[in-house]
């Protein structure tokens, strides 16, 4: 119905009633000026836009849905107010100026109507549809119903709508959060456009890619990076479990994004928005019931507080209970967030807040394995090696707070910190060995034990504001970020099930002993059976064999002082307009960077180096340091033109610098860093509505400069006397670096490894195509669908065979994703039809393919106490295999019962595809997507 309409300088929203003196006086100079108007009666929408395109004056109001009726027409010389006034006469809708640039419309009929303050967003198109629920963050989406948004922060530091950022972004709005029951950041991510998932070790880890690379961060509000976890080599101990319920929207930006982040990888940067208080009361609350008994309650209240409404409040409190649909495995969650917003003065805004998550999980660890050809074994899809005294137990706290002071009508400096804290102890059993083909054995039970502690701090200061230069406006952003990832305190253990042949391991007393060695100088002792620890049969998998008993846990050996890194960014951003439509962006950074590991090793027995020593004392301690620093150059640069007022062309180029530091060299030195380019080219289209975005990119990603096992590298092996190599007790190869250090499996520790050579001639190359439709097709139809062709290869004779092939064998070069949505009565129905919503979702990929190496059966040997990945004792095999594609449909139904309830229906994968969502290889890590599933939900808004 709207379509076409230019909403120009407009901010659809409730702001904060006291970002301005209710007693705003209509400014003098407004009122004299005059403008020449020549609009026809049509509807008030329509009309004010035009409005707007004539004086330039930025108009607030609290919904279209207030709007739906139809203006004067305004012929002839008047001042704004005289033209506005003329206007709005009969429509039962009044006005008032906050300044010469500013209007604020409302209802006459309502006595006491909130005034609406002024929203200044630079650079932001005047197609801007946020706030519309009151809230002070302008880059806000709830209560806007639409898939798509006017303001965004993820491709600069200052809210900037999609047409006007030189790289490709995508946002997932709060209506979309809300339409496909997405509860957790693993959710919503699968939903985004042009993002892959591979579920790691365990069903509470995930990795995502984007481009064909590792996404290793996440902003919040837009912050300083936050590492995810061990996604970026160094271990600091944060495992992300993010609930979606305390947050507004999901900000996704696909490429390099290293001018605001520094070092990293080109696949992108993702920002979490949080949920701001609103300037009315009001309390939401959901209920969800479905498949796998799963039991969600989130209630969602904000209100203003005190001093006059300048002390806002928002709380969210969620319980979360679900089974999954696999054996054994099962979640409790519980969380409480809480933030206030406060108005020191008219132009400064505090804010402050935190978090906190307590969930405690029956993990299923490494998932299902393959037979060692890569054959599938086609077990049934509720089929689990979980284990029942699985568990892994998080605590997770987050506490944050801003403050942003505008300093005239162009000028912004903001200070906005978070720190991130999480402890969690996991133990778990499971299988970590291939299937052998000829007689199904193979897998045997493994397990681990941790302590985690991660404590994050992010920090940033930003300033923006424009000037005028060449009779243009020109914006400038300017600031200094600071990142700590610190996981000290963490501990590392013995293997929890340990076997030899001087100590076979046995599950319960009177049970059978398990023993295996190739020894024949100490063979096993007789009556033992093997493998070394029990056997899995993973076609009847019983996890409540006796023999699966759990075992007790194991002392310490290794305790870390010191284990992480610290970032520090400095950037300037110049957004420079030479003439109306061409428009120029550059920056430079200068980044910093540090990390640190040390360690203490635990005596666990008084032999050898504990000699003297008791139980749990130091028997030795190591400790490295590694910096570097690097100005960005050539900058980062971006030409944009706008071809129409509604469609932009753009091409951008952005350097990469990754930090390799966790590969040493033969002096136990760290490697050089990788760098490389990022290019793309793209065009985008808003419609004149601002309800409706199109995207379409092209992109070229080069790295170079990757570290390498030396070409030598076996002659560092530690050999016995007769040339064969020599294994430890835990069944670890040693490496002799230089200057004769002995390293297990060439680790110094758990996050580092020897011994590497960086070379030059070795390139990975990814590029493809990426496009994108959100938002308003026509009245009450909404899409959000993308698609993305992606090929990713390695090149350089170095690769030798392995030339040409690509570097991410399970990317697919095809993905594609849609979600789209038909709201009855937005698009005109009455009646009973009116209230009904109906969707329809399809996500899908083409395939790719896992190749690799394996240890054959009975050659296995001591996992990392670490990681829980087990050592190969012999040379492995090899394996490749084919990752099938797949096309899942979904749908929902939603109704509205009445003005403050709803209830919807949602379906996953309709149709009951069986596909493998994730693959890792044959000894694992190979993950079924769910089946056939549903969720009811009721939602009242008060």
């Amino acid at each position: 119905m709207f379509a076409g309409l230019r909403r120009l300088g407009v901010v659809c929203g409730l702001v904060t009633a006291l970002s301005l003196p209710a007693h705003a006086q209509q400014s003098a100079a407004q009122v004299e000026r005059t403008f020449r108007f020549n609009i026809p009666s049509k509807p008030l929408l329509a009309a004010l836009v035009d409005f707007t395109d004539v004086t330039g004056v930025q108009l607030l109001y609290p919904s279209t849905g207030e709007l739906k009726v139809t203006s004067r027409a305004v012929s002839g010389t008047y001042s704004a107010p005289e033209a506005l006034r003329q206007m709005l006469q009969g429509t039962g809708i009044g006005f008032r100026f906050a300044n010469q640039n500013t209007v604020t419309l409302q209802k006459e009929s309502e006595p006491g109507t909130r005034t609406l303050g002024p929203v200044r967003v630079q650079g932001v198109d005047r197609a801007v549809v946020n706030g519309v629920n009151g809230s002070r963050d302008v880059t806000a989406t709830e209560g806007t119903g639409s898939f798509t948004t006017g303001a965004m922060t993820i491709g600069s530091k200052a809210p900037r709508s999609i047409k006007d950022t030189p790289q490709s972004v995508s946002v997932i709005t709060s209506e979309r959060l809300e339409q496909q029951n997405i509860n957790d950041f693993r959710q919503a991510l699968q939903q985004a456009p042009g993002i892959s998932l591979s579920q790691d070790n365990s069903n509470l880890e995930n990795t995502f890619y984007s481009r064909g690379f590792l996404i290793s961060s996440i902003q919040i509000d837009g912050g300083a990076p936050l590492s995810l976890g061990f996604a970026n080599g160094y271990g600091t101990g944060y495992f992300p479990q993010v609930d979606m319920s305390q947050y507004d929207h999901v900000e996704l930006l696909r490429g390099a994004a290293g001018l605001f982040n520094g070092y990293g990888n080109p696949s992108g940067t993702i920002n979490l928005s949080r949920k701001k208080p609103l300037d009315h009361r009001e309390v939401i609350l959901d209920t969800e019931w479905g498949s796998w008994d799963h039991y969600r309650t989130v209630l969602d209240a904000t209100a203003p507080l005190a001093f006059d409404n300048r002390l806002r409040g928002r709380m969210v409190a969620t319980w979360q209970s679900n089974k999954h649909f696999y054996q054994i495995a099962e979640d409790r969650k519980t969380l409480i967030y809480g933030i206030l917003d406060y108005d020191l003065t008219p132009t400064t805004l505090v804010t402050m807040g935190a978090s906190h998550t307590d969930q405690d999980s029956v993990p299923w660890f490494f998932g299902l394995p393959r037979y060692q050809t890569g054959e599938d074994l086609r077990l049934p899809r509720d089929r689990s090696i979980a284990i029942p005294w699985n568990r892994w137990d998080f605590d997770t706290t987050e506490i944050f707070g801003s403050i942003e002071q505008r300093i005239g009508q162009e000028w912004a400096v903001k200070l906005n910190v978070t720190q991130n804290e999480q402890e969690s102890t996991r133990k778990v059993g499971y299988s970590n060995v291939s299937v052998n083909p000829i007689d199904n054995r193979g897998p045997r039970l493994i397990g681990i034990y941790n302590d985690y502690a991660s404590d994050q701090l992010a920090a940033e200061l930003t300033a923006s504001g424009a000037f005028n230069f060449l009779r243009q406006r020109q914006e400038v952003t300017m600031g200094i970020n600071h990142a700590i990832q610190d996981g000290s305190g963490q501990m590392e253990y013995g293997n929890v099930i340990e076997s030899n042949a001087t100590a076979p391991y046995q599950p319960y007393p009177g049970g059978p002993r398990y023993c295996y060695t190739t020894s024949t100088a100490t063979p096993c002792p007789a009556g033992t059976i093997a493998p070394e620890t029990p056997p899995i049969d993973v076609f009847s998998f019983n996890p409540f064999d006796p023999v699966y008993t759990e075992p007790k846990n194991p002392l310490p050996r290794t305790r870390y002082t010191e284990n992480g890194q610290a970032q520090t960014v400095a950037y300037l951003n110049l957004n420079l307009t030479a003439f109306d439509r061409l428009h120029l962006q550059t920056g430079l950074r200068w980044s910093s960077y540090e990390n640190r590991l040390a360690s203490d090793a635990l005596c666990r027995v008084l032999t050898g180096a504990c000699a003297g020593l008791q139980i749990g004392d130091v028997s030795g301690s190591t400790r490295n340091v590694y910096r570097g620093d690097r100005f960005a150059w050539p900058p980062v640069i971006a030409l944009s033109y706008d071809l129409t007022d509604t469609l932009t062309a753009y091409t951008s180029y952005t350097d990469i610098y990754q930090d390799q530091s966790n590969y040493l060299d033969g002096d136990l030195e760290p490697l050089d860093p990788i760098t490389g380019e990022n290019v793309e080219l793209g065009f985008r289209w808003v419609a004149r509505d601002g309800r409706f975005n199109a995207a379409l990119a092209v992109y070229r990603i080069e790295k170079q400069g990757f570290g390498d096992r030396e070409p030598t590298y076996t002659n560092r092996y530690r050999r016995n006397a007769d040339g064969t190599l020599y294994h430890d007790a835990n069944g670890a190869l040693i490496v002799i670096a230089n200057h004769g250090t002995e390293l297990p499996n060439g680790q110094p520790d758990p996050y580092h490894s020897c011994c590497y050579i960086q070379l030059d001639n070795r390139t990975e190359l990814s590029e493809g195509v990426d496009a994108e439709w959100t938002g308003e097709v026509l009245a009450g139809w909404q899409i959000a669908a993308s698609y993305t062709f992606s090929r990713n290869k390695r090149e350089g004779a170095t690769y030798g065979l392995e030339e040409g092939l690509p570097f991410l064998s399970i990317q697919p070069e095809h993905l594609y994703k849609l979600w789209t949505t038909y709201d009855f009565g937005s698009a005109g129905a009455s009646g009973l039809l009116s209230n009904l919503t109906v969707s329809l979702g399809v996500n899908g990929q083409s395939e790719g393919y896992r190749a690799g190496r394996t240890c054959p059966d009975g050659q296995v040997g001591q996992p990392n106490p670490s990681t829980g990945i087990a050592r190969c004792l012999v040379s492995e095999v090899p394996f490749e295999f084919t990752v099938e594609p797949y096309t899942v449909v979904s749908g929902r139904i939603g109704y509205r019962l009445t003005d403050n309830l709803s209830a919807a229906l949602n379906l996953e994968n309709i149709f009951d595809e069986v596909y493998y969502q994730s693959v890792g290889n044959v000894a694992g890590g190979n993950w079924y997507g769910a089946p056939r599933s549903f969720t009811l939900s009721v939602r009242g808004r008060f």
